[in-house]
């Protein structure tokens, strides 16, 4: 497996976290993708290939996709089925980085799987046949970038509130809206605007990123209680109800898939699921 993880240049890396080009494949039958808070649009590489993503935990439901999709507004982790013939490149966008660059709204995301076309536009695909064409790696993020400094980059003060509460969301939400300048109703507004989530949600996901951080530097030594305490648990309960409720598994089977994948190397929001955890045997 090949993976390239590349970080756009300023001011592109206000509003786009990274791109990342994933070819080849482990011998595992799914992925999942966590969420951050922010947009992933996916472009597959390999023509005609398709791919099948399961939007809901616990389902058997499924949506086959090609070319390029968008994975909505991932208020759970999505589930891919590992595709050997595919190649990607997943664009991460920032938390509400999608909507201030793009002025698209986050309620036309709320499906996962929606083509690109449909979002962006014909322009999209001419991108994606640009992309088949590059050869080069470094063009083919150059291709991406290009397309996405079409649109104005300017400064806005809803994003900058949206930035700002992200980035000191551990805080309590009360002293978020007092620092902000608004008033609750304003910033939850500007939030959902920009995100599609309340402040107490984006809380919640921004913990989970804690917690799968944690395991991922220290998956030999685990101090549970130490997780529970500084990512704010009320106890062991809390913790496993959480990241039960955002990625279908419990804290130490997420651990284990990764103990026995330590050949991950893609970025922490993915995780490699176990390969008796099959969808469609439900």
């Amino acid at each position: 497996m090949q993976v390239h993880r590349h970080i756009p240049k300023y001011p592109l890396s206000d509003f786009i976290q990274h791109i990342v080009y994933v070819s080849g494949s482990l011998p595992i039958p799914y992925i999942k993708e966590l969420p951050e808070g922010g947009i992933n649009l996916v472009i597959e590489l390999n023509e005609n290939t398709l791919n099948t993503v399961y939007p809901e935990i616990n389902t058997s439901g499924k949506v086959e996709v090609k070319n390029a999709w968008i994975s909505g507004m991932q208020k759970q982790a999505i589930l891919y089925k590992n595709n050997p013939h595919s190649t990607i490149i997943s664009i991460r966008f920032t938390v509400g980085g999608f909507f201030s660059l793009t002025k698209i709204p986050i309620t036309v995301l709320d499906n996962v799987g929606i083509e690109a076309e449909a979002v962006f536009g014909s322009s999209f695909m001419r991108l994606h046949e640009k992309l088949l064409n590059a050869t080069a790696l470094a063009d083919k993020f150059a291709l991406i970038e290009d397309y996405f400094l079409q649109y104005p980059v300017e400064e806005n003060m809803g994003y900058h509130i949206v930035r700002f509460i992200n980035q000191h969301i551990d805080k309590p939400i009360d002293w978020l809206i007092q620092k902000s300048g608004y008033s609750q109703k304003h910033v939850i507004h500007l939030l959902k605007t920009y995100t599609g989530f309340s402040p107490k949600y984006l809380q919640r996901v921004h913990r989970l990123q804690q917690v799968v951080n944690e395991i991922q530097k220290n998956k030999a030594h685990i101090d549970w209680f130490s997780i529970i305490h500084r990512c704010g648990y009320f106890d062991q309960a809390h913790l496993i109800k959480d990241f039960s409720h955002f990625t279908g598994l419990k804290p130490t089977e997420y651990l284990l898939s990764q103990l026995a994948l330590d050949e991950n190397k893609l970025v922490p929001e993915m995780i490699l699921q176990f390969p008796h955890d099959h969808p469609d045997a439900k």
